[in-house]
């Protein structure tokens, strides 16, 4: 029989690390809400033409990276890559683009990129858009937003940040940067090659130490961008030194999406790993006109959940979490352990209540607790069920008690709830 597998690039995720999903998403969640975001749901499957004319046809994720498919209506549909053009044409479908939006997304997303540590085909990412506001203290709040997360994840990413200018900026500064590089050509490997011919700007990411060294003497962006860009971006500099927010600022940070423009940042960690941003976003003021001819300022941030919990090397640990496993001795009983079992769920929404269905020798179940890493064991035999009582027993001190089923909830709220 054929022995079947995941599809390579793709991965499960089991349960013990898709609650620490879960937790982190929930962190995640909670200070996006504490800024005034609201949860958007786009589909996963888009028309293929809305990320060519948004992130464009010169990029890595257009031109090898999509999963792309021809429906039965041959339509070009895509599995989305990113999450920034589905929230766009959401908004502009629905007719909600002519008002400040704050929205937060978060889901996989899919990418035929070479499988490697922390990078995966599918991958999961929580993402930030602010739609309708242009001066620079909106940067400042998702900037301010994605640091409150920090804050609560105990973590301190490095923040970099750079101006990119506007897109007839960066016209400018791709002729000269181009002429520049022209002169280096023959260094250049096969991939540098092909994005000086269709997206110069992404030779400022390489990683290619030969590459870092030609770039030491090119031209500065910064030298490029207009008056209003210009000040847009010292204008954030300052509120953030203000505010105590530390960044590094990087002349050769550049997003690698054709959308974005003025301020780009990321966070990065500490790691030597190269694939070590947690975090990155930016303006895209031209987005939602280039796929609706109306001018819309928005920006915003996208999380790696996979590369923030390998990062933070993140668990679940809420000490309020208990679980409870119910062991019954006789089947006749189960009526009986299920109403105390729901009696426990009742207390607190944090106790989590499993049952044995085996009614096999106690010996055997509290084993088979002890492996399932139960705080307590609620046990129920003959005299228990005639007498409407329980023992509950503590499975790390082994002290263990005869309780009422009266009695079960002030006893657990006074010697489980509080005392621990």
């Amino acid at each position: 029989m054929k022995k079947y597998q995941s599809v390579r690039g793709m991965r499960d995720i089991l349960p013990n690390e898709s609650k620490a999903f879960r937790s982190l998403e929930d962190k995640l969640i909670s200070s996006a809400s504490q800024y005034g975001f609201q949860e958007i749901k786009t589909p996963i499957l888009e028309d293929t033409n809305l990320f060519i004319k948004s992130i464009g046809g010169g990029t890595d994720i257009v031109e090898k990276e999509m999963y792309s498919f021809i429906d039965s209506k041959n339509n070009s549909i895509s599995m989305r890559p990113e999450g920034t053009a589905s929230c766009a044409r959401a908004l502009i479908e629905n007719g909600l683009n002519d008002t400040i939006n704050k929205i937060w997304y978060s889901g996989p997303f899919f990418r035929h990129e070479r499988p490697q540590k922390g990078r995966y085909r599918q991958f999961h990412q929580f993402g930030i858009e602010f739609i309708g506001v242009e001066n620079f203290e909106a940067d400042f709040e998702i900037i301010s937003l994605a640091n409150n997360m920090w804050r609560n994840l105990n973590i301190n990413p490095t923040l970099t940040i750079n101006s990119i200018g506007d897109s007839d900026d960066r016209k400018k500064y791709i002729n000269v940067l181009v002429e520049y590089l022209k002169k280096y050509e023959n260094s250049f490997n096969e991939n540098e090659k092909n994005k000086l011919k269709l997206n110069p700007l992404r030779i400022l990411d390489t990683k290619n130490i030969k590459t870092l060294e030609i770039l030491e003497q090119a031209p500065k962006i910064s030298e490029y961008i207009s008056k209003e860009s210009k000040t847009h971006f010292e204008n954030l500099l300052r509120l953030l030194g203000d505010n105590n927010i530390e960044y590094i600022k990087e002349e050769k940070l550049v997003r690698g999406l054709d959308y974005y423009n003025r301020t780009v940042f990321e966070y990065i960690d500490d790691s030597d790993n190269t694939q070590n941003t947690i975090c990155a976003g930016g303006r895209y003021d031209f987005l939602f006109e280039n796929l609706c001819d109306k001018k819309l300022p928005a920006l915003g941030f996208a999380i790696g959940i996979e590369r923030l919990i390998e990062y933070t090397k993140y668990e679940e640990k809420d000490d309020r979490i208990k679980s409870f496993y119910i062991i019954t001795l006789s089947e006749k009983d189960h009526l009986y352990s299920l109403n105390i079992a729901n009696l426990i769920r009742n207390i607190s929404k944090k106790f989590i209540v499993s049952s044995s269905y085996s009614y096999k020798n106690i010996k055997s179940q509290l084993k088979k607790a002890d492996k399932l890493s139960s705080d307590y064991c609620v046990i129920i035999g003959q005299e228990e069920s005639k007498n409407n009582t329980c023992q509950i027993k503590n499975m790390n001190s082994g002290d263990q008690k005869n309780i009422g089923i009266d009695a079960i909830e002030q006893y657990i709220r006074n010697e489980i709830c509080f005392k621990e």
